[in-house]
């Protein structure tokens, strides 16, 4: 079951529902790992190894593919809210057409909007067998002699950084949200602990049961609902999933708002130090249904008058803000943009976001995390208000050859210019499933976390017999997604549902699987002649795989042998549609790009400092362009080579080889991506096996063309299937520190 997100109009990777997170990896730390245990051999080649990281998290995917929480509907329904929300106000513009070259430098803005503020519980926990302070300097670049309260505190919460194990100064988790929000989200908190496991260290770690991680944390809270130095009540200030349905999600719920577990070893993500695949994988995950907290009294009155917790974060103890960040976007709701089943070489993402492997940069790994992708900031300016992102938004159709000048500031900062121009399409229009008569049908959604109905009121009184039956045409993830027919809101079998429940999602009796088209569905209602009833055909979908989902037409209710209802979705209806819609068997699903400007400063300091087997390889600045498809549900780019949710369009197509005649991993392929007017520096890198890559094509790319291809033969997955509308865009000036660029947009 894969991690993905569809709903509405939108599709997007699912947030994390599971204790495995593979962009936090450090792939050279994993692979001794891999080496060490004797799964790949010591000098193996480039293309052996990524092909061994791409088996082993595949392994670990399957292994730790965990339940997605009682509240997964209810997350899923404030998701939807949201990403109805993500548009533009700003409009095309023309902006200055003077023939120069070099621009001036960023004008910062100084925010005057108010800043939110949020806060986060952090709790240290160590094992009986690995107390704090366990780790040696040999297992990790980030050793500290003693990790204290007060280092997670700043590495946390600090405004000013925290500092490095040789003295650096490296930026906390605050500075970066508070960098990336424009001066308009920050956070706060307290760290609690250390507290010791009632187990030792393998217990939770060890590749068998994701629920011992769920036991650590709870574990852990039940500790903290005994130190006098913690008030739980300052840590609920939200309402994440709207539980009491009123629409307001700031205001108290009873849960703990955001949890940040941090463990005593060196997380499995980074080799494991000595516990190797014993060490647990940092991850964003829940604890399956709100648990309760003993000893706790909250005024809300809510989950037995106590506090309770939910979601939580857990990180190893020589984290560094790149994990703390990405994790903790995770809980702002934001979804991985990698490729989430491993399925090729790489999403063309990357280093490009921190919510891919962008969370990793940095001389140390992670300490120098780099931007969110300007997806994520339009998924969060929705979400959170604030100063997230602004920009220009242009209609395709409203483009001429002449086109329209934007100025675009560094995505690291905000200053008189625009954050990004979105440059929307024609939506597409994405042929699901034909009705089986006339024009409309019933559809009950594509999309994870639903619970989607269509509900009548039927009178059986007098009745002897009656039946319900309807034509079925559905693609349902089986065994995790279910149809079903409720009367009173129970649910009743018929000749296609089954009881099976094998993954434990807890649907009870259904539909799943596939119908091979159009079936006959026939459900006995007899055990209710005489009442009357309320009939209901629901579809519920859990957080993994969003497939077709279930059509319903030509539905029929007799009793006694007469008809007493029979709709074919074609004029008004006796049922009341909540999440059901009448459907022509077609979905327009959104797709646009995203025009910004990246550069070597500030958070993007990492975009400079991506460590490879410890050699600097660097992503070039300049236009960064994104093509957002929301037809697509995911970046699994090995199944679907050059389609996906979200990635950058590489303006650099020549192939990157090792010298062993291997394809460079998309990571690679991507490093420069951008459009711009300056030359590129080279890229030479050596391989531990010998092997060399070497990029000194440094020519820039100054123009993009929808009519010209942006995938290769030799690694498709690194590429973008483009649509060509006769789209251009040129970049015509930029500043001399690369602050700031002008474009050209146009249509010919």
């Amino acid at each position: 079951m894969g991690s993905t997100l569809m709903i509405g109009n939108h599709a997007m990777a699912a947030p994390v529902h599971g204790p495995f997170d593979a962009p936090l990896a450090d792939e050279v730390k994993v692979l001794e790992m891999l080496k060490k245990s004797g799964r790949i051999p010591t000098l193996a080649s480039p293309e052996m190894e990524q092909a061994a990281l791409a088996s082993f998290y595949r392994e670990k995917s399957r292994a730790y593919n965990g339940s997605s929480g009682t509240l997964a509907v209810k997350e899923g329904k404030v998701r939807e809210t949201i990403l109805k929300k993500i548009r533009f106000n700003g409009t095309a513009r023309p902006g200055d057409r003077v023939p120069t070259l070099l621009l001036k430098a960023i004008e910062k803005e100084h925010y005057q909007g108010k800043m939110r503020k949020d806060k986060i519980l952090a709790i240290l926990v160590d094992f009986p067998d690995y107390p704090k302070n366990s780790v040696s300097p040999e297992l990790t670049k980030m050793y500290y002699p003693d990790y204290t309260q007060a280092h997670y505190n700043d590495l946390l919460f600090s405004d000013k950084g925290y500092a490095g194990p040789n003295g650096e100064k490296f930026i906390s988790m605050r500075q970066f949200y508070e960098q990336q929000s424009g001066k308009s989200y920050s956070v706060r908190g307290q760290v609690a602990g250390w507290y010791t496991a009632s187990k030792n260290a393998a217990y939770y770690g060890a590749n068998t049961t994701p629920n011992t991680i769920r036991d650590l944390v709870k574990e852990a809270l039940i500790q903290v609902a005994n130190d006098p130095a913690i008030d739980l009540a300052q840590f609920d200030q939200e309402d994440r999933y709207d539980l009491n349905g009123n629409g307001n999600r700031d205001e108290p719920d009873g849960l703990i708002d955001h949890l940040m577990i941090f463990h005593s070893s060196v997380g499995e993500e980074a080799g494991g130090g000595d516990l190797g695949e014993d060490a647990i994988w940092a991850h964003r995950w829940n604890l399956g249904a709100p648990f309760p907290i003993p000893g706790t009294s909250s005024p809300h009155g809510s989950f037995g008058g106590q506090f309770a917790a939910y979601d939580y974060t857990i990180q190893p103890i020589d984290a560094a803000a790149g994990v703390c960040a990405h994790e903790y976007g995770h809980d702002l709701g934001l979804p991985d943009e990698y490729d989430t089943k491993y399925t090729g070489k790489g999403e063309p993402v990357a280093t490009w976001s921190i919510m891919s492997s962008g969370s990793w940069a940095g001389v140390i790994g992670g300490t120098e995390p780099t931007g969110f992708s300007a997806w994520a900031k339009e998924f969060l300016q929705a979400s959170l208000g604030g100063n997230w992102l602004h920009g220009s938004n242009v209609q395709l159709a409203d483009l001429s050859p002449r086109g329209n000048v934007y100025m675009l500031d560094q995505a690291n900062d905000k200053g008189r210019n625009d954050d990004v121009v979105r440059i929307n399409l024609p939506a597409k229009q994405i042929p699901l499933n034909p009705p089986y008569a006339g024009q409309y049908q019933y559809h009950g959604g594509k999309a994870n976390n639903l619970d989607n109905r269509m509900s009548l009121k039927l009178d059986l009184g007098g009745r002897q017999s009656a039946s319900l039956a309807f034509k079925a045409w559905y693609q349902i993830e089986e065994g995790y997604d279910y149809a079903r027919v409720l009367v009173n809101g129970q649910p009743i079998a018929g000749n296609l549902t089954t009881s099976d429940d094998p993954n434990g999602v807890g649907f009870g009796v259904g539909i799943t699987g596939n119908s091979n088209g159009w079936t006959d569905a026939e459900f006995d209602l007899t055990p209710w002649a005489g009442q009357q009833i309320t009939l209901t055909l629901q579809y519920q979908s859990d957080g993994g795989v969003a497939e077709n989902g279930l059509f319903v037409d030509e539905l029929q209710i007799l009793a006694d042998g007469d008809t007493l209802l029979s709709d074919g979705a074609e004029g008004s209806s006796a049922f009341t549609l909540a999440g059901f819609v009448k459907s022509s068997g077609n979905e327009a699903k959104d797709h646009y790009y995203l025009a910004e400007w990246r550069n070597h400063a500030g958070v993007d300091k990492g975009l400079a400092h991506i460590n490879v087997a410890d050699q600097l390889m660097r992503y070039e600045p300049g236009m960064l362009l994104w093509y957002v498809d929301n037809s697509q549900a995911n970046n699994w780019v090995g199944t679907h080579p050059g389609e996906g949710f979200l990635g950058v369009v590489d303006a650099d197509q020549r192939t990157l080889m090792w010298s062993d005649g291997a394809v460079a991993g998309t990571r690679y392929q991507i490093h420069d991506a951008t459009f711009s007017l300056g030359f590129q520096q080279p890229l030479n890198l050596k391989h531990p096996s010998g092997s060399l890559l070497r990029d000194f094509w440094i020519t820039p790319n100054r123009v993009f063309k929808d009519s010209r291809s942006y995938q290769s033969k030799e690694i498709p997955d690194a590429g973008r299937l483009l649509p060509e509308y006769g789209l251009k865009i040129s970049v015509t000036g930029q500043a001399r520190d690369m602050s700031t660029g002008r474009i050209i947009v146009s249509r010919h």
